[in-house]
């Protein structure tokens, strides 16, 4: 990472010079749609700003769930690498580079959005089975159905939908801006956040000392998943002595 953060002051430059020039680019786009000609220096606007943004709203979900700081490392060289060609006026090269970063970013989203995919559903399953007993047992008391369980459960529900809306409309695709995927990864955060706040719910409240195990154990296994619904790079936890 180290190295990719060395670069990355570079790119913070690039991003300056680009985004006052973005949007121009629109127009630019346009005329070159009209005329039915190839422009290289649009395309380089364009995918100039949009790349800068995508890997920076991937960072903490690359690193968490899609490979780790290498690959972060290596979207950002690729990129370094495509502007430094644009300063050169190359711009032909530029653009080809700019684009292939453009496809790695789409093609390592569509991996991270499928681990969330197949994560949200198994913790969501996971919170369903837990309810069902607990209701059961209540049922047998008399008791009356949890509300806040409902609540939870219901807004998770709602957003798994969303997020496997986007997925499954983009899992098969070859090549599309990583936006809506990156849109994807936002709704199963917010289904994991709701999952967790009903797992969090069933914790004993009435044995403190059982209570402070439960809390530890349900920091401890949901850790990184905690730590990137508020789209953190999750760290491993200090040992206490």
């Amino acid at each position: 990472m180290a190295k990719g953060l060395t670069v990355i002051f570079g790119l913070i430059f690039c991003l300056s010079v680009y985004s006052q020039s973005f949007a121009q680019s629109s127009s630019d786009n346009n005329s070159s749609d009209i005329s039915g000609r190839y422009d290289p220096e649009a395309m380089i606007k364009r995918l100039s700003y949009e790349n800068f943004k995508h890997i920076k709203l991937l960072s903490a979900s690359i690193i968490n769930y899609g490979g780790g700081e290498e690959v972060i490392d290596k979207l950002i060289d690729n990129y370094a690498e495509a502007s430094a060609l644009y300063f050169q006026n190359k711009y032909t090269e530029a653009s080809t580079l700019f684009s292939k970063n453009e496809k790695d970013i789409f093609d390592i989203t569509k991996k991270i959005v499928d681990t969330y995919f197949k994560d949200t559903e198994k913790l969501f399953n996971e919170s369903i089975r837990i309810n069902l007993k607990k209701e059961i047992r209540e049922s047998l008391k008399g008791e009356s159905t949890n509300e806040i369980a409902v609540k939870y459960i219901s807004a998770a529900r709602f957003a798994i939908d969303k997020g496997n809306d986007i997925y499954f409309r983009y899992k098969d695709a070859t090549l599309s801006s990583p936006r809506e995927l990156i849109n994807g990864i936002y709704y199963y955060r917010r289904a994991k956040e709701n999952i967790y706040l009903f797992i969090e719910s069933n914790i004993s409240n009435k044995d403190k000392i059982k209570q402070a195990a439960e809390k530890k154990e349900f920091n401890e296994k949901y850790k990184i998943g905690l730590d990137d619904n508020k789209n953190k790079i999750s760290k491993p936890m200090e040992k206490q002595n």
